[in-house]
């Protein structure tokens, strides 16, 4: 089945190469017409739960501009201005605070401008080690004395033994800024520069106090001499990263598209001239590619590819630098969602997501107005030690694949609320959020 799985997602590549222009870069007229004009606010609460940060919650409040419809850019852009405040935190002690702003054709030019300011601390950020041999084996206990196929007998084994309970965790505090530019060459064709800037704490678990027991050595402890040699000699510290890309999209409606291509490659420089601590690059590459056969059914596809080079500490490994979001991989609720988040992490890392998206109904009243869909999904990925090994070497058994569904709901089109549920061999988890995953 994973072989098959792989072989689909290389047909949604290939056939999307060979459609680049059969879309066009303007909104559909079904979306034109309930679009709205000026300035409106939305918002919910975020809530969600899984095993890795209990319960989540926080609130989002969202201020839109859509601007005029006599604006030269209203038919092209799902709104002029996106402005978000979020606060966000868990049980488990992940605090998330952002303010995020996001401008298409920015005073009536060709650029976008997307840019954030954001808190971001993970008391039990997860870390499953590294490497492409390390993302083939079983959990354990920290002496490796024990294996478990699955999360929930690895957490049923720490109800007896609570001083291990901290084995594949870690604290990171990361407060970051970043500053993207995007600019169309053509209707379709955008140039992609941007920077970020993010201090890095790191700091174990092992010997320090958890819920009263003492917890033993961690695996970050166990792989540190490791970790801080790949990295060039330290964990922690700055980050200083330049980005410049491309991206080519042909979607109807960004956030939430029936019909359309897109393609990126993003290539990340973080360097000690730049006032970084770290020298490594970044390779990236990612496709999506969206068809409606009919206007309630929507069919999404998506593979994504990234590889690095050089002293990169292992919590930047981890990250796919897309040009419009750097998502976390593979594991977690936007690349594998039936494994936890950073389960397999290496050098080179792959992912493939399939989706059927199927609206069964829409609501309005009160000036305001909701789509439901239902969804189903599977998804794959691989980790590699070497760039080229997805194409020469790419052990098709070794793929993680998780699958599962849940229910999608678009208000006022732009704001876009997933209730999702993912399954896999070793875990089943949920994501309650904003945006759909591709």
């Amino acid at each position: 089945m994973k072989k098959h799985f792989c072989f689909l997602i290389t047909v949604v590549l290939v056939v999307s190469l060979g459609t680049l222009s059969g879309f066009s870069a303007h909104l559909s007229e079904d979306v034109l017409s309930k679009k709205k004009e000026g300035y409106y606010v939305t918002g919910l609460p975020l809530v969600n739960y899984t095993s890795d940060d209990g319960f989540g919650y926080g609130v989002r409040a969202y201020l839109y501009n859509n601007g005029s419809k006599d604006d030269m850019y209203f038919d092209r852009a799902p709104y002029s201005m996106q402005l978000y405040a979020q606060y966000w935190a868990t049980t488990n002690g992940i605090q998330y605070h952002e303010l995020n702003l996001d401008m298409p054709y920015v005073a009536g030019t060709k650029w976008r401008l997307k840019s954030n300011i954001a808190y971001d601390k993970s008391v039990n950020e997860n870390f499953f080690g590294i490497g492409e041999e390390n993302s083939h084996r079983k959990l354990t206990n920290f002496t490796g004395t024990k294996e478990f196929s699955t999360y929930s007998g690895l957490m049923d084994y720490y109800e007896d033994n609570k001083d291990e309970s901290r084995y594949y965790h870690y604290t990171i505090f990361r407060p970051s800024g970043t500053f993207y530019l995007y600019r169309d060459i053509t209707d379709e064709l955008k140039l992609v520069l941007g920077t970020l800037a993010r201090k890095n704490f790191i700091t174990s678990w092992g010997g320090r106090d958890f819920n009263g027991d003492t917890q033993q050595p961690t695996l970050l402890d166990q792989q540190r001499a490791y970790l801080t040699d790949a990295a060039g000699g330290t964990l922690g510290g700055w980050i200083s990263m330049a980005r410049i890309g491309f991206a080519y999209d042909t979607r109807d409606f960004e956030p939430d598209p029936h019909k359309g291509y897109y393609a990126d490659y993003v290539c990340e420089i973080s360097n000690k001239v730049i006032g970084s601590d770290f020298d490594f690059v970044k390779h990236n590459v990612q496709a999506m590619y969206y068809v409606s056969p009919v206007s309630s059914l929507t069919f999404g596809g998506r593979a994504g590819y990234t590889t690095a080079s050089g002293d990169i500490p292992f919590y930047e490994e981890s990250c796919f630098g897309f040009a419009n979001f750097r998502r976390v991989g593979d594991g977690g609720n936007r690349t594998l969602l039936g494994y936890k988040k950073n389960r397999f992490v290496a050098k080179t890392m792959t992912v493939g997501n399939l989706d059927a998206r199927w609206k069964f109904t829409e609501l309005s009243g009160g000036g305001q107005r909701f789509a439901f869909s239902v969804i189903g999904f599977v998804e794959s990925g691989n980790v590699y030690d070497d760039a080229a090994s997805p194409v020469t070497s790419p052990k098709w058994n070794y793929y993680h694949t998780s699958y599962g569904g849940g229910l999608v709901i678009a208000w006022n089109l732009s704001t876009i609320i997933h209730f999702l549920y993912g399954m896999s061999r070793e875990d089943a988890n949920i994501s309650i959020d904003f945006d759909h995953r591709f």
